[in-house]
């Protein structure tokens, strides 16, 4: 037996040590006990306590819960296997974590799966740590720690370790490949954020395509089908052992926002897309062209987006010059629509910063690299960069919005950039390699090259700050507004502020580009000190490492530092029970609540896009509000058509009950407002007109479609009519005649399962106030499945016949019933090939990935 060569092992374990100091360092207060305050988190908390809560009862969890947006799947939210899974990717994950707290292991499992993808693609030890801190510490990553998409960046973390296993296999070690594939796929897709995933996927295809081509070249056909067949099998192998997740949601998605399937016709938007996305949506979170520039200089586009002015702003001083002449309270709204942020995104909570160190290495590699690898990693980082510019490069992306196969599902394009973070470090290291193995002669033709390159990066971070305009739409739009308030007559003012406020934009950048230039040079030195021969390849790791971590790690405490971490008592303050919520806990029935009670200056209609974008009210009770990024279709079309009109028309005179039915129908019972006498406290009104949870109509009224469906919404009576689509006749075959003995009333709702009991001496037609879904929910009446129809565009409705009967609705969903039995069989066809590829490596004595080639 061969004694371990520890002089071989020694820099990979430097680099687990470097790894996990950096990541304990910036999450250091989670080892004292504190916790990030995380606004995804804390929203998505309430999104699936009531999930939580059902599976420490029942022990699995709901399909479905009650607690957001009249109701809704849980796919996204929380969910499970009904049954225990005993064989799953988990176990793998736990090993990587080293049993530290979230969010320290985050950085440490991103840093080390690009440290192995660098080691795979040909780099030394050294320069592959070097790859390793610059991808898990690019700004976007401890932003992403700051605001709580933690699966977004688990997913991130695992993506370069996806590659490595493809790269294997096209690098012929088909069977370490496949189970690096396997095992890094599968916690990638358990994290299940879907668009980084597919990120992924469109990273691998590039790769692919070189490795088609480079094949082709030379003639090893039989490699290709063989890698090809590898690479497929085991993907197939990976959606299989997922099936229960990602069939589930891929068919929930059928009829959400996402898979663009409103019925309504009469709005006729020009940007819809069929089967996805509203564009002018989908487009929202667009990265600027000149944005761009963030990469290389941190603060290029003015930081975040609730970056201020600050106390030397020369903007703020033109305010207070002319405040006496402006009216009461405009100089305060004009500093707050004007922050230090010019880039083109909705909002954004920190810039995307690569590094100076790293993107001059790639810019160097981009013209000097003869790396079989240049040009792939190339085309996919130009790629990504378009992806990310989104509507402000309409021509491409809006064509690939509609034609790429899924990616109009997928919002917010500038995550896009998710994909040079990836590439730009790993060209970067492709090229320090190549450079660091150059012969010394030919060292001197190239450290010329890169002077040249150096410099020109140097004049156009100067061009940029003479050349820029450090404008957005944002701001010609206040501009606009400003004229058109004051008929001109602010012109002079107008003038003069502006050009202020380009003048703190210029100086914020400056700043950050001094920085960036620092970094740089200092790169440039350590290369040309090489090239001279007066330091070894060790001084030149030492410095780029060294000063990689201190341009990285300096921006990213900007965003994740001791400020973020509160204590775990705090962090849970954010669910206590206000006064409303008290008095509303005491009503042991079933019904729904709508919260207004956001900062609005005591205006309820103000805070009804609060209502639907935030789910703390969800943690405690059922709502008709909520936050999810992938809403029932049905439910977003009558929130955008009647429940804004509902509230306001509430709001207006509560009294008035024929002005919001729809709020009624939904079994709206209590209304959360702030209390007027105590800014610190809400109450809860009660609404009278609330219809309950299910009752007996009079009257069916048939309408041609869903345009007169909604139309039919605005003035009806729901506690006395249903509004049907013609379309859903069938399903009403019995004819209602009035009983006034008749009654239906609920027995028990447990999310799944909702029983009710109904008894008339007639055939009856009855409406429960539960969001219509078809995609699984079944109605029984005593034990025999019923038709039901959709009712009022968004409710069940059901004809019963004349007896006593049991009522039952149970969500019973193909996807969730057969994807279970799927995933327990390829859990378990996983596990037995992992371990036959896990044999045939020791078989062949195959255990590294750095002497990979042939």
């Amino acid at each position: 037996m061969k004694s371990i060569n520890f002089k071989k092992i020694l820099p990979h374990i430097i680099a687990i040590i470097i790894f996990l100091l950096l990541s304990i360092f910036i999450t250091k207060p989670s080892l004292e006990g504190k916790v990030v305050q995380q606004h995804d988190v804390i929203q998505w908390k309430a999104m699936a306590q009531q999930s939580l809560k059902f599976n420490e009862q029942y022990g699995h969890f709901p399909k479905w819960t009650n607690s957001m947006f009249g109701g809704m799947p849980t796919f996204t939210i929380a969910f499970g296997p009904q049954k225990p899974n005993y064989i799953h990717i988990g176990y793998v994950e736990d090993l990587f974590t080293l049993g530290l707290p979230k969010p320290v292991y985050y950085l440490f499992i991103a840093s080390l799966c690009f440290y192995i993808l660098s080691l795979t693609i040909g780099a030394n030890p050294w320069i592959s740590i070097l790859g390793g801190i610059a991808y898990a510490y690019c700004s976007y990553n401890p932003i992403l720690i700051a605001v709580g998409h933690d699966t977004k960046l688990m997913s991130m973390a695992y993506a370069p370790a996806v590659l490595t296993g493809i790269l294997l296999i096209f690098k012929q070690r088909y069977w370490l490949g496949a189970a690096v594939l396997l095992v890094f796929g599968l916690l990638l897709m358990s994290q299940m954020h879907q668009q980084i995933v597919y990120y992924t996927l469109l990273m691998a295809i590039f790769m692919t395509i070189h490795f088609i081509i480079k094949c082709i070249k030379e003639k090893k056909i039989r490699h290709l089908l063989l890698s090809g067949l590898i690479n497929i099998s085991v993907g197939a192998l990976m959606l299989a052992t997922l099936t229960l997740s990602y069939w589930s949601i891929y068919d929930f998605s059928k009829e959400t926002m996402r898979g663009g399937v409103s019925e309504l016709t009469k709005e006729n938007k020009n940007n819809t897309t069929k089967g996805g996305l509203d564009k002018d949506y989908a487009f929202q979170y667009s990265y600027g062209k000149a944005e761009t520039m963030t990469l290389l200089v941190p603060n290029a586009a003015g930081g975040g987006s609730a970056e201020g002015l600050g106390d030397e702003s020369k903007a703020i001083e033109v305010l207070q010059e002319n405040a006496a002449a402006l009216p009461n309270g405009f100089a305060q709204q004009i500093a707050q629509a004007s922050p230090m942020y010019w880039g083109e995104l909705l909002s954004t909570s920190g810039t995307v910063y690569i590094g100076g160190i790293v993107c001059l290495l790639f810019l160097l590699a981009a013209f000097l690299s003869k790396s079989e690898h240049k040009w792939w990693l190339l085309s996919l980082t130009i790629f990504g960069i378009i992806l990310a510019w989104g509507k402000n490069f309409e021509t491409i992306n809006y064509f690939l919005f509609d034609n790429l196969p899924f990616y109009k599902k997928f919002r917010a394009p500038s995550m896009a950039l998710v994909i040079p973070q990836l590439s730009i470090p790993l060209l970067a290291v492709v090229f320090l390699n190549e450079f660091i193995k150059t012969d010394k002669e030919k060292l001197k033709v190239l450290i010329k090259k890169c002077a040249y390159i150096f410099g020109g990066v140097i004049v156009f971070l100067f061009l940029f700050y003479f050349f820029a305009d450090f404008t957005n739409s944002a701001t010609t739009e206040l501009s606009k507004n400003i004229k058109n308030f004051s008929q001109g007559q602010l012109a002079e003012f107008s003038r003069n502020y502006f050009t202020a406020l380009k003048q703190d934009r210029q100086a914020f950048y400056l700043k950050d580009m001094w920085r960036t230039i620092g970094f740089i040079f200092i790169a440039f030195m350590a290369l040309f000190l090489y090239a001279k021969k007066i330091i070894k390849p060790a001084f030149v790791y030492s410095i780029l490492i060294i000063f990689t971590i201190i341009d990285l790690y300096g921006i990213g405490i900007r965003y994740l530092n001791e400020e973020n971490f509160i204590d775990p008592v705090d962090y849970e303050a954010v669910y206590a029970d206000n006064a409303a919520d008290l008095a509303i806990k005491k009503d042991k029935g079933f019904f729904r609540v709508c919260n207004l009670a956001f900062p609005s200056n005591g205006s309820y209609v103000a805070s009804i896009n609060n209502s639907f974008n935030d789910a703390i009210a969800s943690y405690k009770h059922n709502t008709i509000g909520g936050y999810n990024a992938a809403k029932l279709s049905i439910y977003q079309d009558i929130i955008e058509n009647q429940l804004y009109k509902n509230i306001e028309s509430w709001a207006a005179n509560p009294l008035a009950k024929d002005s919001f039915p729809v709020l009624n129908m939904l079994n709206t019972k209590y209304i959360i407002v702030p209390d007027n006498n105590n800014p610190t406290q809400t109450q809860a009104i009660t609404n009278k007109y609330a219809l309950g949870n299910c009752w007996l109509v009079k009257e069916i009224k048939f309408v041609k479609n869903a345009d007169e469906e909604m139309a039919a919404l605005n003035s009806f009576d729901p506690e006395n009519i249903a509004i049907v689509d013609e379309r859903f006749k069938t399903t009403i075959n019995l004819p209602i005649q009035y009983d006034s003995s008749a009654y239906i009333k609920l027995i028990e709702n447990k999310n799944d399962e909702i029983k009710y009991e109904f008894k008339s001496n007639a055939n009856q037609f009855a409406v429960f106030s539960e969001v219509y879904y078809s995609r699984g929910w079944n109605a029984y009446i005593d034990g025999k499945k019923a038709p039901y129809a959709r009712v009022n565009y968004a409710l069940r409705g059901l004809n019963i016949p004349a007896g006593s009967n049991i009522i039952e609705f149970k969500f019973e969903p193909i996807p969730v019933s057969k994807g279970e039995y799927i995933t327990r069989f390829a859990n378990i066809v996983s596990a037995l090939f992992l371990l036959l590829c896990i044999f045939m490596v020791w078989k062949k004595k195959e255990y590294s990935i750095i002497k990979i080639d042939k």
